[in-house]
């Protein structure tokens, strides 16, 4: 396996090695370029990127806008409608309180009605008494009235049939 090498070989090997050095060149450019190419590409890639994430960013700014003004619309309608539940809240309130009032005053002059009738009722009672008081005082007063009268009429009577007795019998003229 030591054979010596011959000159034509080795220049034979010298031109193949100075082929495969300029095809490694050859390569070593092409890489060279197909790297600058995908470098190329990776920064129009990413310029692309940049362009898209700043799009994204616009996007995301007009939609935080939109959805600030959107919340600041809802919020105000809600609060309109909050002032105008709570203004008709307090208007039903108002006038439930003024019917409330309004029956609570009427009950109180039915009270004062019911309270004045009762103490017609008791002024009555208390006349009725009165007078069932002077009936039987009345009463007791006829009885010795009567009483009297029939005495009077017993005395007058006896009076007379005394008289009439003493003419008849006692007095002959």
């Amino acid at each position: 396996m030591s054979e010596p090498v011959t000159q034509s070989q080795f220049a034979e090997v010298l031109e193949t090695m100075k082929a495969m050095q300029s095809q490694l060149a050859e390569l070593t450019l092409e890489v060279k370029v197909g790297h600058a190419e995908i470098r190329e590409k990776f920064n129009t890639i990413d310029q692309k990127f940049q362009i898209v994430d700043e799009k994204l960013n616009a996007i995301e700014v007009r939609f935080e806008e939109k959805f600030n003004t959107l919340e600041a619309k809802f919020e105000e309608k809600l609060n309109t409608l909050e002032a105008k539940f709570e203004e008709k809240l307090n208007t039903l309130e108002a006038k439930f309180d003024e019917k409330f009032n309004t029956i609570d005053e009427k009950f109180n002059t039915i009270d004062e009605k019911f309270n004045t009738i009762e103490a017609k009722i008791e002024a009555v009672r208390l006349e009725v008494q009165t007078n069932r008081e002077q009936l039987v005082d009345l009463g007791k007063r006829q009885g010795s009235t009567e009483n009297r009268l029939w005495a009077l009429l017993v005395a007058l009577f006896l009076m007379v049939a005394g008289l009439l007795a003493k003419i008849t019998l006692f007095d002959q003229v």
